[in-house]
């Protein structure tokens, strides 16, 4: 009778097999330090002083709509400490700079961008934008926020999201944390504040007992809440959203209250919820621009754009999907665009004059606009959308301050603020285009010149490679 033999692999493959395995771990031990190792770099130099007199300038607090005529401003250890006429001011142990009749007004922040590189910082603070709020964090976030607040480089402060909390069945498996079950939920709540996370961003296919679950655990740590509606919670107790600090996209009034409809009567509604419920609205009018003009202009809008300026990584993620998406856009679907576009204009104004606290996000950096220059444009299709500029302007500072819990220190130009100020040629209130071209921009005390902000526009053109992009995905994939 024959008897089978149990076949084994020869040595010589186990062998290569071990080899191949510890190989590849020690090649992803080395990814993994190459990520965590690396830090930022800036041309410009680290050491500059936070105590200075900004003499002979127009000041707008955004305490109201005056403007304070030939002031100075005091500046010691990166705090306002004194703003005074020119006639009042003492301060001769301090340098002076020379406004020669400029307008300053606070630092401008957007409340909604996502920083997909440490360039995007740099781009932001270049264009007079010294604070932004990510909405939709990464490990890497929290360490670029710390290398700014060190001071090791220089870019917008950075106020950084959780990454972004969505359902199973909606969220992205590469960028989201996809959750459905409430306490794993609570659960994932206090582990991204004891991680460094600042708030909680929340998606709009999380089921409604996993949306709750987040507000409760958010409320119970004293922490805020940001982001879309839940479309389950919404039929299911609306008022529970009164927990959000701020509602992201006039889009998802147009898509959750309106059920995409132009009905101006439920318009009317959400502007209520709003106002009884004291939750801000973040309108992102500029993102829907950008996705309307790819669907309609195609190639043609999208050469006018700064490609340049988006990094490979995301270029090359983009122009799978969302670029894809818009310059394949068939005429109905353009027109459609159009028709949305020119109604969430329509719904951001109606909200302004029902009396819905604005606060001003772009979206950069979810297509082809960057932060900075999107924050721009933002303000500028408020404005155009019928939205007085002074109140565009508050919605860019005093309003965004707020989003960002620091309205105690940002967002005004007054006694015991943080020195972050933009220096313009006009006054931004009578000619806001003057915003483009920022004379000089002023972060906790640090000036930054006309030849600073080039350099940083620059860098803002340098970005990470290939393999460093990687590999901090990777790294939130792997043990995010």
């Amino acid at each position: 009778m024959k008897t089978s033999k149990l076949k084994t692999f020869p040595r010589s493959c186990l062998r290569g097999t071990a080899i191949l395995l510890l190989t590849l771990f020690i090649f992803a031990a080395l990814l993994w330090l190459y990520q965590d190792l690396e830090s930022g770099e800036t041309e410009l130099n680290l050491d500059r002083s936070q105590s200075f007199v900004l003499t002979n300038v127009n000041v707008l607090t955004m305490n109201g709509q005056q403007v304070l005529l030939d002031h100075a401003i005091v500046v010691r250890d990166g705090v306002i400490t004194e703003l005074n006429p020119m006639t009042q001011v003492t301060a001769d142990d301090l340098s002076v700079i020379d406004g020669k009749q400029a307008y300053v007004m606070p630092g401008l922040i957007d409340a909604h961008v996502h920083v997909l590189d440490r360039s995007y910082a740099k781009s932001a603070l270049a264009a007079g934008v010294t604070t932004v709020r990510n909405m939709g964090g990464f490990p890497y976030h929290l360490k670029w926020r710390d290398e700014l607040e060190k001071g090791e480089w220089f870019g917008s402060h950075m106020v950084v999201s959780s990454p972004i909390f969505n359902s199973m069945e909606q969220g992205d498996p590469l960028a989201h944390f996809r959750v459905n079950e409430p306490e794993r939920a609570r659960q994932a709540v206090r582990d991204y504040i004891a991680e460094g996370y600042d708030f909680i961003k929340v998606y709009e296919g999380l089921h409604a007992q996993t949306y709750s679950a987040i507000l409760a655990e958010a409320n119970t740590l004293g922490v805020m809440v940001a982001g879309h509606p839940s479309y389950d919670l919404m039929h299911k107790n609306l008022d529970e959203h009164g927990a959000l600090r701020t509602f992201e996209h006039s889009e998802e009034i147009y898509d959750g209250f309106l059920a995409q409809t132009f009905d101006n009567a439920k318009a009317e509604a959400a502007a209520q919820f709003f106002v009884d419920h004291d939750v801000a609205l973040v309108p992102t009018l500029a993102v829907n621009r950008e996705l309307t003009r790819l669907s309609n202009e195609k190639y043609e809008y999208l050469q006018q754009t700064d490609q340049a300026a988006i990094t490979p990584f995301a270029r090359f993620i983009y122009e799978q999907t969302s670029f894809k998406r818009w310059l394949n856009a068939s005429p109905e679907l353009a027109a459609y665009n159009l028709e949305v576009d020119a109604y969430l204009h329509h719904l951001t104004q109606l909200m302004h004059e029902r009396g819905v606290t604005l606060v001003l996000g772009s979206d950069a950096g979810a297509l082809t606009g960057l932060p900075g220059p999107a924050t721009i444009d933002e303000i500028e299709l408020m404005v155009a959308a019928g939205i007085p500029t002074h109140a565009a302007l508050t919605a860019a500072t005093v309003n965004a301050a707020h989003s960002v819990d620091m309205d105690q220190q940002l967002g005004r130009i007054s006694v015991g603020f943080q020195a972050d100020l933009v220096v313009l040629k006009d006054n931004p209130l009578s000619k806001v285009e003057t915003l483009r071209d920022p004379m000089m921009v002023i972060q906790q005390g640090r000036a930054f010149d006309r030849a600073d902000l080039n350099q940083l526009r620059d860098e803002a053109h340098q970005h990470s490679n290939w393999l460093l992009s990687v590999a901090r995905h990777l790294n939130f994939l792997l043990f995010g």
